[in-house]
């Protein structure tokens, strides 16, 4: 079981570090229905502008969690992350993003995803965004560690080239400390 981080790890650097190997990867070979999907993928990796991310809170909702648990669980969900991003004509973003940061439990969770927001407002001043994320997370309490493909809710203020993005994750399981968490972190994309 403890394998499964490292080369999950492993693989990610491989594809994230290895963009020739990446750009010239065929998304032909899989498929009408899987093939587009592969060449918005690998368009907003191969021309997207880089993008730092960098992870900071995670807030555990009083109202489902006890105040002893709450207590014993990591807020400061400190990490960091690169992307790429596509700002559309429109101002709509789409990203790839690799990140890495201390869950709840302060073990390394691991993100490899896609996201896409779409905002409000001139560029030139404070926006307010939607969107979402579909990604693979690896983290050892779920899963027993075997990568898991998520999907969330973003809510996003952006100005300029710097976005405070938040999510919520919803409680998983039921009951009592078993989720529902605004987890917030920042994008800086680099021009």
């Amino acid at each position: 079981m403890k394998k499964y981080p490292y080369l999950f790890v492993s693989m990610l650097i491989a594809a994230c570090c290895s963009a020739p190997a990446f750009a010239a990867f065929e998304c032909a070979d899989m498929g009408e229905w899987l093939g587009a999907p592969c060449r918005h993928l690998a368009q907003t990796y191969r021309d997207g502008d880089t993008e730092i991310l960098l992870s900071g809170f995670a807030w555990h909702l009083p109202m489902t969690y006890t105040k002893e648990k709450r207590r014993e669980l990591n807020q400061n969900a400190i990490g960091f992350g690169m992307g790429r991003t596509i700002e559309e004509p429109n101002g709509d973003t789409r990203s790839v993003v690799l990140m890495a940061f201390l869950d709840s439990h302060k073990c390394v969770q691991w993100n490899l995803g896609y996201t896409w927001s779409t905002y409000w407002g001139s560029r030139d001043s404070l926006q307010i965004g939607l969107g979402y994320t579909a990604m693979i997370v690896q983290r050892p309490d779920i899963a027993k560690g075997i990568p898991i493909p998520a999907a969330l809710p973003l809510l996003s203020l952006r100005y300029q080239n710097a976005t405070l993005v938040t999510t919520f994750i919803p409680t998983v399981g039921g009951g009592v400390n078993n989720g529902s968490v605004l987890y917030i972190f920042g994008r800086y994309t680099l021009k």
